[in-house]
């Protein structure tokens, strides 16, 4: 089984989280190839697929919104999960419900699950516009991924596709 697992990431962050997702499926079972949206070829070919994106002001980077949109024929077609990376407020956090608008994403998709983990905040490397909201909101520089939830979180997705 081949899963293709592409994601958008503004500064690295939810990129290390698909290579989570991406450990949690080959320990599964399923083969992956992890792209970046900006890179991403089209899901034909793959048994299923996971689209992760970094979320700002409650929606996901342009380049992985883009992507989804323009495959959403051949996504609707297979398996298919998503992901999101935002919430940096501290705990609690909201529900997977509350953090990113996602309806669109789930009609470009059919998606099966949605997920929204939280995130990080990795001060030097913003821009001037990210580092004065984080000012605004109070946010501090942190990191609240929860590796071991997204990796299991893969491992799920790999036990649901290969029993399907």
């Amino acid at each position: 089984m081949r899963a293709l697992l592409v994601v958008g990431s503004r500064h690295g962050g939810t990129r290390e989280m698909a290579e989570w997702v991406a450990r949690g499926l080959q320990g599964g079972g399923v083969e992956v190839d992890l792209h970046d949206a900006d890179d991403a070829p089209t899901p034909e070919g793959y048994d299923l697929a996971v689209v992760g994106g970094a979320v700002y002001a409650a929606r996901w980077v342009e380049n992985v919104r883009e992507w989804t949109r323009a495959n959403s024929d051949a996504l609707k077609a297979m398996p298919c999960w998503i992901f999101s990376s935002g919430p940096v407020s501290g705990p609690p956090f909201p529900s997977d419900d509350e953090s990113v608008q996602y309806g669109r994403l789930l009609e470009w998709t059919d998606a099966r699950e949605h997920r929204c983990f939280p995130g990080r905040i990795d001060t030097p490397n913003l821009r001037a516009r990210e580092k004065a909201m984080c000012l605004t909101l109070r946010v501090k520089e942190c990191d609240f991924r929860p590796e071991d939830e997204i990796v299991a979180w893969g491992t799920k997705i790999a036990a649901e596709a290969t029993t399907a």
